[in-house]
């Protein structure tokens, strides 16, 4: 999977030190994609933009399909 184009909204930054995941980011992703909220209530409570929020949930990274 092609992740690249979030790379603009949180650079890559390292494994995850609680899991040991290659890609700490996928702590915030999970976020995004648990979290019930809009796009745009999600990414004022985590201080980001809606376009992060939406392609993140488009790609949905890490995450299984259901």
């Amino acid at each position: 999977m092609d992740i690249s184009s979030l790379d603009k909204f949180y650079p890559p930054c390292g494994p995850c030190a609680f899991c040991g995941h290659p890609d700490k980011r996928h702590r915030l992703w999970d976020i995004f994609l648990d979290d019930p909220e809009s796009d745009e209530n999600v990414a004022a409570d985590y201080d980001t933009s809606v376009e992060h929020v939406r392609e993140v949930r488009r790609l949905r990274p890490y995450k299984p399909t259901p």
